[in-house]
């Protein structure tokens, strides 16, 4: 595990997931035009703290979460953020 993804779960740990899955991406994106060092992710989170939330609300709390890190140790941030109950209905 990756610093960065250590830093990720214990940010992520405020929104308090059931269910929480974290891929680094970067060596499939090694070079990239514009990237200037952080790397990719893509997080899979299943939390209560979503219900009733907009899409872009419930992104906009786990960019909160994580804060600094989209700065500093991330580039790219794929983001699936559903509830327990939207993950039973699939």
């Amino acid at each position: 595990m990756t610093d960065t993804v250590s830093k990720l779960k214990e940010n992520l740990a405020k929104l308090k997931p059931s269910y929480l899955d974290i891929q680094d991406d970067s060596a499939l994106h090694a070079g990239h035009a514009g990237n200037t060092g952080g790397g990719h992710y893509t997080v899979t989170l299943v939390s209560d703290v979503f219900a009733h939330l907009p899409l872009i609300k419930r992104h906009r709390l786990v960019y909160d979460a994580i804060g600094i890190l989209m700065e500093t140790d991330i580039h790219a941030l794929s983001i699936h953020a559903k509830t327990q109950a939207e993950l039973n209905t699939q």
